[in-house]
């Protein structure tokens, strides 16, 4: 047999295995000893501080029964707390530790503004014939007319007033503007004058209100045996313009 011959292996990376290396395990001791260091310093020599709920809304209540409450209501009733407790502020302090108010624009004075230079005028053109105001109407707006209508004022009474037959002044006063009816609740004495009147139901008016109480107490109504009362309205008509 022909002896072959042997060629050495070349290989791109080293493979022999490298002696051991001590760094990494000094490097995984140093980082336990700093984590226990770290766990020493912030929960036995610093501990977590524990977080307290809020506490609880609750109301108190004095009982006048209970002595110890009793003292207290009475002390109360004796003095104001609110004497005691409350800091005294005077105006004058307040004053001088509150400045005043002044607003931003308060120093600032506004310019006036001058008109523009008048333009030069222009030429005069030859109106249009096709402008809006000759190809459509103008719309005319209606003018509204009042009309001219005049009531008189006239006198409502009660059921109980009607039977002793009121007899009203020849001319009743009038309202210039439409005006609600001013009611009055009138007591007629047996003689039949008006001796007691308040005014039930005002028409929004008071000089109104004060002539139609004038004008009630000028009815006459017939004699009777005893006081009636009821209700007397005078309906204002309008003053012919």
């Amino acid at each position: 047999m022909k002896r072959t011959a042997h060629f050495p292996t070349i290989f791109i990376f080293g493979w022999s295995r490298s002696r051991w290396d001590q760094r990494l395990l000094w490097l995984i001791i140093a980082s336990l000893g700093l984590h226990f260091a770290g766990l020493y310093i912030f929960h036995v020599v610093y501990p977590a501080g524990t977080a307290l709920p809020p506490p609880v809304a609750q109301v108190s209540v004095l009982n006048p029964a209970n002595p110890q409450d009793r003292l207290l209501l009475n002390w109360v009733e004796l003095n104001d707390p609110a004497m005691i407790s409350a800091p005294k502020v005077t105006g004058f302090q307040m004053a001088k530790l509150v400045p005043r108010y002044q607003p931003t624009f308060a120093t600032q004075a506004p310019d006036i503004r001058k008109n523009p230079a008048s333009r030069p005028a222009e030429e005069i053109s030859s109106p249009s014939l096709f402008t809006p105001d000759n190809l459509f109407a103008k719309p005319i707006r209606p003018v509204t007319v009042q009309p001219n209508i005049s009531f008189e004022s006239q006198f409502e009474f009660g059921e109980a007033l009607k039977k002793r037959r009121p007899v009203a002044p020849e001319k009743l006063p009038a309202s210039r503007q439409v005006s609600d009816p001013s009611t009055f609740f009138a007591g007629i004495d047996a003689a039949g004058e008006v001796k007691y009147l308040f005014l039930w139901r005002s028409s929004g008016n008071d000089q109104l209100d004060h002539l139609a109480e004038e004008t009630v107490r000028r009815i006459r109504f017939e004699p009777a045996t005893e006081e009636t009362w009821g209700i007397i309205s005078l309906h204002w008509g309008s003053e012919s313009k």
